[in-house]
Formats: C-alpha cells, structure tokens, sequence
C-alpha cells in the first residue's frame, strides 16, 4: 500500500486556495468563512468515500472507520485546518490530509484494522483571533472552556456570537469529550516549524516532547519627563530599562540555558508613548520555553536576578506578573516506538527531538497516549506564506504515517 502524493499535493493547494483573499494573501482564520469554507472541502473528500463526518459540540470535524473489533479503543490522527492571518500552507493542513490520505489508502486497498480509525480536525488551534487557541483539543481533553462576550477579534466581534454563528454549541461543549478508555492513541503529523532537521539533512523527526511554555507581563515604572531638559543622569528611562533587559535575555539563555531552551520578548508597550517624553512606563512581555521544566524555572530565576540589577541601576521599579505557566509534556514511549519502527522500516533517516511549537498534541498527551510525526521545513520558516516542505518530505511523512497506524493497530500496550 502506497500514498498518492499528487492526491495529497492537490489537496493541499486546494485547501490553500480556500484562504485567499483580494489582495493575494491567504487566511484561514478559525470562525470566519475561509475556515469553514476548507472544512467543508475537506468533509467532501471523506463523504466521498463513503463516510460520513461528524461535528461535534466544540466544532472539532470527526470521522470513524470501522475496525474488525469496534469493541477495540480507536487510533486517532489529525491536526487542524485554520492558520494565522496570511500564513503556510502546510502548518496544521498537512496532518489532516496525511490523515484522510490514510483513510484513502485502507479504503481503496480494502484493508480492515482491528481497531477503529478516526480522523479528527481540531477547532481554532492557532487562537489568531480570539488569542486562546487548542479550543477543540482542549474540549475534547474534558477541559473547561469559559467562552465570554468580553472577548472580542479584530473586527470588534465577541467571541459568543462568533463560535454561535460558526455552529459551536457553547452550552454543551463538555460533549465534545473522549474517554479515555475509548482511545489507543492519537498521533499527529505536522511540519516542524524549526530548522533542525532541514539543517541535520534528516527525513523524518520523531517527537519526543513538546516544550513547556511560561508566559509573564513585566511592568516597569520610571519617570516620565521632559526630553529636551531632562539630563541624561537624571533620566529614569523606563524603555531603556526594558531595552537593557531585553539585551541580556539571549545572554542568559545562553549561559543556563539547553540546547531546545529559548526565551522571548516579543510585544513592548510604551507609555507616553510621545516623541519628546522620557518614557515613564514600558510593558513587555516574557516567554520561555523549554523540555524541561527544571530548565525553565533556573532562567526565569536568573532573569529575575538581572532584572532586578538593571533597575537598581536606573532607578526603575519592576512588577513581573505571571500570565499562563504550561509544564513541558512527553510523548507516550511505546507510540515514539512504533513512530521509530516506522523510518526503520521505510529506510527513512530520523532525528529523536522536542517540539519547540504547541500542538493539539500538547493536550492531548496529558489525556491519551500519543505521538507526533515531524518532517522538514525549509529553512525553518513557518505561520508564513513562504512556509516551504519538499514534496519528498510530504511523502516520507504521509508514508510514515501510514506505516505508524498499521504498526500500532498490531500493539496491544496502552
């Protein structure tokens, strides 16, 4: 049995086209017409073989396979389908269509597993517009989803009336839940989204972890004044403070860091905000990451410390606030198994690595035993229209997939 990359190929672009806008950019933005346009696209492609989707309260698209033994828990793939504004083709699509391609090829080989087969689609993944994302993994993981009014997009819209109108069932979204009993596993491909294995010249990554995220707010109180009579020595600079911080971040990172630990300032806010005021407040944000969470405690620990020094120095009052703190989670060892069996078995040159980016599969190892399948990106460029995987690549994965599902239908271990 063999996967059919000119089917997987054009399913992609056509997907892809589904998020095309006037200006030539394409969106898939999760709730807006482009999302449901591509959901529905590729629901046409299962009922066409004979299956019929379901939508489940949370909007997760679901699709079941019989099995030999239906008594058996179900192996489940898939990914998701909306992506950032003007992003990739392949972040998140590839999995769905690598997983409806494996229904494709049991379907037209006339091949029974024992176990039930699932495709599954998760709800807003990305969180472009609502800036919570994994709502549909998290719905189906049985965790709590506050949905508010007070939550509004870009355009003004609250987030009820949204995920109302898309066809989200905000009063029962614990239906969208999966025992665990019911699952053998969930497995996932996707493009790695790093450098590493375009770089190493490997063909396959099989995740082993997906990195741990703590998010804090620092608020940095100086002085405001006057930019023309305040000396230099008197200045307490709060975006100078921020500036010198943020310098020392990739040091320290560097110093007590790992090779996967990385930390980011990625939004600055700077209050007057005006062309002749010494700044008086700065707001910045603060992102670590790392497979571990031990890792992660000691750079915060030591940004801390630096922090502190910088506005000693300046004069400047610091306040750090924790926003979210998510510990790193493994990939189930018996599922990494089947994944490394998989390349040894196709041939195919594989690198044992962490997942630096959040997954679906983020939630979902916390729930059900899972594995996450990685193949190259070019260059490491990702939520980008130049977003880039060789169609090799594409194959080796889709194949690899493929060979997982039929590996682990033949194991018996949870």
């Amino acid at each position: 049995m063999n996967v059919d990359l000119s089917r997987v190929l054009e399913r992609l672009d056509t997907i892809y086209e589904c998020g095309k806008q006037e200006d030539g950019s394409h969106s898939r933005l999760a709730f807006s017409p482009e999302d449901q346009k591509g959901r529905n696209l590729y629901m046409s492609y299962f009922r066409a073989l004979g299956l019929t989707p379901k939508v489940d309260a949370a909007g997760n698209i679901r699709v079941r396979l019989s099995g030999r033994d239906n008594t058996l828990p179900a192996i489940l793939m898939g990914s998701h389908l909306d992506t950032v504004p003007n992003g990739g083709k392949y972040d998140g699509a590839l999995g769905c269509v690598a997983a409806l391609e494996v229904f494709e090829v049991l379907r037209r080989s006339g091949m029974e597993l024992e176990h039930p087969l699932e495709a599954i689609v998760f709800t807003d993944e990305e969180g472009a517009r609502f800036g919570k994302g994994l709502f549909g993994s998290n719905a189906i993981c049985g965790h709590p989803l506050p949905v508010s009014k007070q939550d509004v997009d870009g355009q003004g819209m609250n987030q009820l009336q949204v995920l109302e109108e898309f066809g989200v069932d905000c009063g029962a979204l614990d239906q969208a839940a999966i025992s665990p009993e019911n699952v053998h596993c969930f497995l996932e491909l996707h493009v790695e989204q790093g450098a590493s294995l375009w770089r190493n010249e490997k063909e396959i990554g099989v995740v082993t972890s997906i990195a741990g995220v703590d998010r804090f707010e620092i608020t940095l109180e100086g002085q405001a004044n006057h930019a023309g009579s305040t000396l230099m020595r008197d200045r307490k600079d709060a975006l100078v403070t921020a500036a010198e911080f943020i310098a020392a971040v990739p040091q320290t990172v560097d110093a007590y860091g790992g090779d996967y630990s990385v930390a980011t300032v990625g939004c600055v806010r700077v209050e007057p905000n005006s062309v002749n005021v010494v700044p008086g407040k700065c707001v910045i944000s603060l992102e670590i990451r790392d497979r571990e969470q031990a890792v992660m405690d000691l750079l915060l620990e030591k940004l801390q410390e630096k922090l502190e020094s910088i506005c000693s120095a300046r004069g400047v009052a610091s306040d750090l606030k924790v926003i979210s703190r998510c510990p790193p989670s493994p990939m189930s060892d018996w599922v990494i198994d089947c994944v490394e069996q998989s390349c040894q078995e196709a041939g195919r040159s594989y690198e044992k690595m962490p997942s630096g980016a959040f997954h679906d599969s983020l939630l979902m190892s916390a729930v059900f035993p899972t594995g996450m399948i990685f193949i190259p990106s070019q260059e490491g460029i990702s939520h980008s229209p130049l977003e880039y995987s060789a169609p090799t690549d594409i194959e080796n994965g889709c194949d690899v997939l493929l060979r997982t599902v039929l590996t682990i239908d033949k194991t018996n271990r949870r």
